[in-house]
């Protein structure tokens, strides 16, 4: 349910309303309007709530009940679309964001070469995998904890922001053969500037809502990923469960579904058509991923640039020093060169948007 309070209304007033939300049980977010008209969205089932229980305050202009399952991130709660602040970084604002680095962490030597042509390209935010939750339990797992920490010195030296996946529960083999056991999640938190919540924990409700919690008062970023065989609703409410619990800062992220396809053209079906029903549904961010939606470099730019002309505020991009000896997803990583043209064509339609 969403309060509109009438342009003129007081300090008072609107207190007024507040108390009366609080008293009925309820929680409440306040949306300051661009002409001073404050918006006060009412959190929780009101499905037993006459909106004449609130409009009768005076200070009131009107009470909207909203009919989407996805209330907090949908356009019927706040038209203005979200721009997330990711420690300077705008995303869903008017420049296109890129988000680009490798699948997986796997050397320093790795990490520092492409965070160098990312430096020198201009692109602000570096991805990679510490932690890798794979298909098969025989393949690289990621570099864990020590990743997390050459990530923080990239940071460092060149100023890129961070994003990289959490998880839960991880055991990590070191150096010595001895076993590590890292709560995944709580270590992301405080390396990554964004936290990317990878396809395969979308449906994983009670994690959204451990994730939500314990960013409650950072509010850091999160990157939400799509379930490969999940519906746009399923995505929408999966949003609901981190914003709903604390968090606002969600970005929106589609990386191909599965479809009748054979993987032998590509991975996954890239939903382009998606980033216009999420931009006209919700008011949040919507980056496009073109490595995972088409598993293959040589179909990456062209994804891309399709992505962007559907209204795509970003891209999140696979790179690599050396693809072809990547340990993990290097046939679809494109190189320097490659991300170089992909970003400059991008901008030339975004710049034509």
């Amino acid at each position: 349910m969403i309060i509109h309070m009438e342009k003129n209304s007081t300090p008072e007033q609107e207190k007024r309303v507040l108390e009366r939300i609080k008293k009925a049980g309820f929680d409440y977010e306040i949306i300051h309007g661009s002409l001073g008209i404050d918006v006060i969205g009412v959190l929780g089932d009101l499905s037993r709530v006459e909106e004449s229980y609130f409009g009768e305050l005076d200070g009131v202009d009107k009470v909207i009940r909203i009919s989407k399952p996805y209330k907090l991130v949908s356009r019927e709660y706040s038209s203005r679309s979200k721009v997330v602040d990711a420690g300077g970084v705008a995303i869903g604002g008017d420049q296109l964001c890129f988000l680009a680095g490798p699948c997986s962490l796997e050397s320093e030597s790795q990490i520092f070469s492409i965070a160098q042509y990312l430096n020198d390209m201009g692109i602000t935010i570096m991805r990679g995998g510490a932690y890798k939750p794979r298909t098969s339990p025989y393949s690289f797992q990621g570099m864990g904890l020590e990743g997390l920490k050459l990530l923080a010195k990239v940071r460092e030296q060149y100023g890129l922001k961070i994003i990289t996946e959490a998880t839960g529960l991880h055991h990590h083999i070191d150096e010595n053969g001895e076993r590590e056991k890292h709560n995944v999640l709580e270590n992301v938190i405080e390396y990554a500037d964004i936290i990317q919540i990878g396809a395969r924990n979308m449906k994983s409700y009670g994690f959204l809502q451990e994730l939500a919690i314990l960013t409650k008062e950072n509010k850091k970023p999160v990157l939400l990923k799509r379930g490969d065989s999940s519906t746009l609703k399923d995505f929408l409410l999966a949003a609901e469960y981190i914003v709903s619990n604390g968090n606002p800062n969600v970005i929106l992220c589609l990386r191909g579904i599965r479809t009748f396809e054979e993987e032998s053209f590509q991975r996954f079906t890239p939903d382009i058509g998606a980033i216009t029903v999420l931009k006209n549904e919700s008011n949040l961010p919507v980056i496009f991923d073109p490595s995972h939606s088409t598993g293959y470099r040589a179909n990456v730019k062209g994804v891309s640039l399709a992505a962007v002309a559907a209204g795509a505020d970003g891209l999140l991009i696979e790179t690599h020093n050396d693809p072809a000896n990547a340990l993990c997803d290097g046939e679809q990583s494109v190189t320097a060169l490659q991300l170089k043209e992909i970003r400059e064509k991008s901008e030339k339609i975004r710049a034509v948007l």
